[in-house]
């Protein structure tokens, strides 16, 4: 093998380190040695794989394309939340409106020598922690309305639902519901029942979940809605929970189809293939 390919093996763990047990597994779930596919079988599942990490396709994104996706929708949540926090909480007199906010910055432009790519920071004091990284273009987009739409298509309802619900004391009060004869009914059919879900669906409930309500609000999130219209409560859900699980999937798609990449590339280079990237 070559110095690239003895590095990549040694980077593997001791498990993963015997190229005689790398496997492929086609679409029906079939299981084939790497080191038995044949040039065209081992082009096909290479360029598979460069597929599920790069497509740019907007319908099927790669998962690392759809996890730049994800990192831009929770930069604009984060956005449209400081918008929010100046006009409503930073109490900065004279500060009511969009229009205020766009001269006001405008100004400090004008009088710091300021660009569009500097971060807030150089014209708010005092902001958290999470919104220094924000750049003034993004907030000038906030003040017009113009940043990109949310993408529900990001969030499944099968990534919702993967989540599970942890109910709160009152939700448990709230969903409290008897049948006609005054048994006791199954929470989770309950919740079915009024969020209109499918009666197969599984719900699961997880000490790590959404709330009922948080639940409830995520699924009626419908197609591209624009940031403005969200309710800070939703937009904060997406910041600081929804978004941040997402990208810890992502990542772990990311590794699985990184790594199988990397074995189709030293099992090619042992057997002398050149696999095309194209």
């Amino acid at each position: 093998m070559s110095d690239f390919a003895d590095k990549l093996v040694q980077a593997f763990g001791e498990k993963e380190n015997d190229i005689n047990r790398w496997v492929w597994k086609t679409s029906n779930g079939n299981e084939t040695r790497m080191l038995d596919l044949n040039p065209e079988q081992l082009q096909h599942a290479y360029s598979h794989t460069l597929a599920m990490l790069y497509n740019k396709d907007p319908y099927h994104p790669g998962v690392q394309r759809k996890r730049e996706q994800v990192r831009r929708m929770w930069d604009c949540a984060n956005t449209e939340l400081l918008l929010r926090h100046i006009l409503y909480d930073h109490n900065i007199e004279g500060l009511r409106t969009n229009k205020d906010l766009l001269d006001y910055i405008s100004a400090h432009k004008q009088m710091s020598g300021l660009k569009n790519s500097d971060c807030v920071t150089a014209i708010f004091n005092g902001l958290d922690e999470c919104y220094t990284r924000i750049t003034i273009d993004d907030l000038l987009s906030a003040c017009l309305d113009s940043l990109p739409a949310f993408n529900k298509k990001l969030i499944s309802d099968k990534f919702i639902l993967s989540l599970g619900i942890w109910l709160t004391e009152q939700e448990k009060k709230d969903l409290t519901d008897y049948t006609s004869t005054g048994q006791y009914r199954n929470r989770k059919d309950v919740i079915k029942e009024r969020l209109l879900l499918n009666p197969n669906v599984d719900i699961r409930f997880n000490s790590k979940g959404l709330t009922y309500s948080e639940f409830r609000s995520l699924l009626r999130v419908e197609g591209r809605p624009k940031f403005s219209t969200m309710t800070t409560d939703v937009l904060k859900l997406l910041r600081n929970k929804v978004l941040l699980l997402l990208d810890q999937d992502l990542e772990y798609h990311i590794q699985k189809w990184s790594m199988l990449k990397e074995k189709l590339e030293i099992v090619a280079d042992q057997k002398g293939i050149k696999l095309n990237a194209d």
